[in-house]
């Protein structure tokens, strides 16, 4: 299993370049790596979700799309695409 750490490249859990990698367990280490990207963006994706729905309910509680786009560090276009969106699913 291929890690890195503090970049630091490890290969169940003994320190190694990946230019050493055996040639047999490149696959391996891809299917690891790309395993632990999906799990990883359905996590910020669930992230993502959960900031619009509070963007959402922060808007009905009376913060401006000026304040909650300075909050997030977001343009206003995008607070209001996020509004539009959930006025269209709800």
């Amino acid at each position: 299993m291929l890690q890195i750490i503090d970049g630091e490249t490890y290969v169940n859990g003994i320190k190694m370049e990946i230019e050493t990698i055996p040639e047999a367990d490149i696959a391996k280490n891809l299917h690891y790596i790309n395993e632990q990207i999906t799990k990883k963006q359905n996590s910020v994706n669930r992230l993502l979700e959960q900031r619009d729905e509070l963007i959402v309910h922060a808007f009905k509680h009376n913060f401006s799309a000026i304040t909650l786009a300075k909050i997030l560090n977001l343009t206003r276009q995008r607070i209001y695409d996020v509004l539009n969106k959930y006025s269209k699913e709800g």
